[in-house]
């Protein structure tokens, strides 16, 4: 049987279900900052932060674990504080201020995952990932601790928002489009600013968007300069004020050293605290992380030809399970919670490799079908069904190229659970579209159409 108009909820009734959704996700973090804000302490990279910001505003230089100027994280997240702690100080009372502005933008990717999701699928799928970013455990946990996981997942969803509508709206005016290259340049650099690893996937969008969309060579030529201009300028401050106080040019941070050793250590094998005891030492940041880095080379120009196999895996599926097997889950926090965690984050994942595989599948299983509506498989687009909206997807191969890029990037250095949480939502949105194709397959409301079963 087909559904009909009086079967699917209402607007209003979307609507509902999503301000409901929205006061779960608001209840859950403010009251877990509410009741536990002050033991939201890691005593790691939060504290550097923290540091760094507070410094910041009593100095007027961006500092990191010391007194001297550093480069080796981005300005956005420790000016992200600073502006909270100018407003409330540095002390308990800041630092909750933080946590709660935190929380907010927490309920704002909710949201934005549910946009996202209503943008490239249909409003169902939308409703159950954002329900389940609402309470997933570590997107919760992650608002109340001061790291800069919250802040650039929001800007990433956003981001990921502005990739969509550069690629699949084909009503976009040539002013309009260049625009919106000038929003990507200046995202981009935003992005970047705050955690250096974004800063080379607009590569992947270009030859994504040149498989895509068909434009003359000038129109492509103007996008791209405008795209370069937009983010040079917003780049230029970080790179004149690292210039001044470094005398060299540093794009993005002097970081790069730490996760290239640490990467180094097959299952962390001999790490202790984040570090190894035979690390080297060095006279201050930069020649510090370029010991690092040559100590990094020299590991595995020795290691490797002793263990080859045992590198290939730990670089390739090592450090990709490492990164996306398990939660983030600070082991001092929230221990009774951890089982149950972990089976939740590893069912998401099984359940959104099936609606990536899904998607893929009738991608390719339909092209004959998006032939004829004008277009082939660069569309990257899954038709909707005869019924309705049920099964379409827009844009997958676009959606699946991120967590692709950051996984690659993150096996070439480090990654574990923490890195995971700016794509969780992509992750409940495959997960969500799988959950929501088999839930009515087995109800039975799309049997005739195309054909039974799943993989239609």
């Amino acid at each position: 049987m087909y559904s009909t108009d009086k079967d699917r909820p209402s607007e209003n009734g979307h609507k509902m279900l999503l301000g409901a959704i929205l006061f779960l996700a608001l209840l859950l973090r403010f009251g877990v900052v509410y009741v536990q804000g002050p033991e939201l302490l890691l005593n790691s990279d939060d504290r550097g932060y923290v540091q760094s910001a507070a410094k910041w505003l009593t100095t007027g230089t961006m500092t990191f674990y010391s007194d001297s100027p550093s480069a080796f994280i981005g300005p956005v997240y420790p000016a992200f504080l600073a502006v909270i702690f100018s407003a409330f100080g540095s002390g308990e009372e800041g630092l909750q201020a933080v946590r709660y502005v935190q929380a907010l933008l927490g309920v704002l990717i909710v949201l934005l995952t549910y946009l996202l999701a209503q943008r490239v699928t249909e409003p169902r799928t939308a409703l159950l990932a954002a329900f389940l970013m609402s309470f997933y455990p570590p997107n919760i946990l992650i608002n109340g601790l001061f790291l800069t996981e919250t802040l650039f997942t929001a800007l990433n969803l956003a981001y990921m928002l502005l990739l969509v509508k550069l690629s699949h709206d084909e009503q976009l005016s040539e002013k309009g489009e260049t625009f919106l290259f000038g929003l990507l340049g200046a995202f981009t650099a935003l992005l970047a600013l705050t955690r250096a690893t974004s800063a080379l996937y607009p590569a992947v969008f270009t030859v994504y968007l040149l498989w895509r969309r068909k434009l003359p060579l000038q129109r492509w030529l103007r996008n791209g300069l405008v795209l370069f201009m937009a983010f040079s300028i917003f780049m230029s401050p970080w790179w004149i004020r690292n210039y001044v106080q470094f005398d060299r040019f540093i794009p993005f941070s002097t970081g790069a050293g730490d996760p290239l050793l640490l990467g180094t250590y097959i299952d962390m094998e001999g790490i202790v605290d984040g570090v190894g005891p035979d690390w080297p030492t060095g006279n201050g940041e930069l020649d510090l992380q370029e010991k690092y880095k040559q100590y990094a080379i020299e590991r595995l120009k020795e290691n490797v030809p002793k263990e080859p196999w045992r590198y290939l895996k730990w670089y390739t599926v090592g450090k990709f399970l490492l990164m996306w097997g398990g939660p983030f889950m600070w082991p001092s926090l929230w221990d009774n919670l951890r089982p149950w965690v972990d089976y939740y984050h590893q069912y998401l994942m099984l359940f959104a490799f099936g609606g990536a595989a899904l998607a893929l599948w009738r991608w390719w299983n339909r092209r004959k079908e998006l032939e004829g509506m004008g277009g082939g498989l660069y569309q990257d687009q899954v038709p909707r069904d005869r019924w309705g909206a049920g099964g379409q997807f827009s844009g997958p191969l676009l959606l699946l190229s991120i967590p692709t890029y950051y996984s690659i990037l993150h096996n070439l250095y480090f990654g574990f659970g923490r890195y995971n949480i700016p794509f969780m939502p992509l992750v409940l949105l495959f997960a969500s579209y799988f959950i929501v194709e088999v839930y009515d397959v087995l109800m039975g409301v799309r049997k005739g159409d195309y054909a039974k079963g799943i993989l239609r």
